[in-house]
């Protein structure tokens, strides 16, 4: 992604950030419930989150919510420097 950046491509670059995760997620988890449900015969299946899955996601969603506020909200666009020391201390606080 840094070669893409530096060749002036950095939408590019941003893209591949989400792009190559969320494929892999998809893929994996398509791929792995596609042989479950193909030996099980089932058409489809139950998952259950564990409490610490939920808190996860918790946390998840308030940071995306607090970037959308002090990046749209407050600063036009922008994300102030100050924010990583926001960020910081949320992911203290999950780890604690």
């Amino acid at each position: 992604n840094m070669t893409m950046a530096k060749k002036g491509l950095a939408n590019m670059a941003i893209t591949a950030c989400f792009a190559g995760p969320v494929f892999n997620i998809l893929v994996g988890l398509g791929g792995g419930f596609a042989k479950l449900n193909s030996e099980t015969g089932e058409i489809s299946t139950a998952v259950q989150l564990s409490p610490s899955i939920n808190v996860g996601f918790g946390f998840l969603a308030v940071n995306c919510i607090l970037v959308l506020v002090a990046g749209l909200v407050y600063n036009r666009g922008h994300i102030p420097k100050g924010y990583g020391y926001v960020a910081v201390a949320l992911y203290a606080i999950y780890v604690v």
